[in-house]
């Protein structure tokens, strides 16, 4: 059985909207359960929001874990990508591989993040790095090799450097365009091969704009929403343990957003469905 999670998150980002995703999907997704932030946490402090982001990650990463041991696939909606603490920490094995579908890396320290805003650092906290109120929920640590990131095109300098530092592997719009979407897909493969267990992050920013314009910081020359149907086409959902669809923000939509994000949980259904 599918459970879906709405979280509504817009502190991590920090950017008016991100918070109303679930709202404007509950017309046609039926929610299992919705978390929200607790506004009495809520306090002007540096990373921003930081007691806010732990407190409603701490309760997702509660919840994500009883869907697991109840032995259904947890599906978790945002809401900004700062959620991903609390549902990877959740479901993290030593084998398991996480693939990260984003234009950002999302790799920032507390140290290395220009903007402060947690939904920049949840892939550094995962590998134990960031503020003790968020790397505190880290059961297992997350190895940066068993981190596939996919539509990257937008990196900070200094977070540029600790991916490579740590052995993160990217697959660039760059590395798109010059060596072709067969390239990309066979270099999925391959991780795929080496994890028996995974986890897929979505980011809506992902995609180009002119087909998914509803996120929080957009960013040119992305995937096509074709190419994010095919990748969650190709993914062996027998070895999926949990998902992310994230950073949707309908005060910018054209309900093309929206659009694809009901495709995507429709093929998640009929997939996992089928298991």
């Amino acid at each position: 059985m599918i459970k879906r999670i709405g979280v509504e998150l817009k502190e991590g980002c920090d950017i008016s909207g991100g918070d109303l995703a679930i709202k404007s999907l509950q017309d046609m997704i039926d929610f299992d359960e919705i978390l929200s932030i607790d506004p009495g946490l809520i306090i002007d402090e540096e990373p921003l929001f930081l007691h806010a982001v732990s407190d409603l990650n701490t309760r997702l990463k509660r919840v994500v874990s009883q869907s697991l041991k109840e032995g259904h696939f947890p599906l978790v909606f945002g809401g900004d990508h700062a959620l991903a603490i609390g549902s990877i920490s959740a479901s993290l094995t030593k084998d398991t591989g996480v693939i990260w579908i984003d234009a950002h890396g999302d790799c920032n320290t507390v140290e290395s993040s220009p903007s402060h805003r947690i939904h920049g650092m949840p892939l550094a906290v995962l590998q134990g790095y960031g503020h003790p109120k968020l790397t505190h929920l880290n059961d297992t640590v997350l190895n940066g090799v068993d981190i596939l990131q996919i539509g990257i095109r937008s990196l900070d300098e200094e977070e540029a450097l600790l991916m490579k530092k740590w052995g993160v592997r990217i697959i660039s719009m760059q590395d798109i365009k010059s060596e072709g979407w067969k390239w990309a897909k066979q270099e999925l493969s391959l991780f795929i091969d080496h994890h028996p267990r995974l986890h897929v992050s979505f980011d809506c920013d992902s995609v180009d704009p002119k087909e998914a314009p509803g996120v929080n910081t957009p960013s040119k020359n992305g995937l096509s929403v074709r190419e994010v149907l095919d990748i969650f086409d190709t993914l062996p959902f027998e070895k999926v343990s949990s998902m992310d669809i994230v950073e949707y923000n309908p005060t910018k939509d054209d309900e093309k957003t929206k659009a694809m994000i009901l495709k995507i949980d429709a093929l998640v259904h009929l997939k996992r469905g089928a298991l």
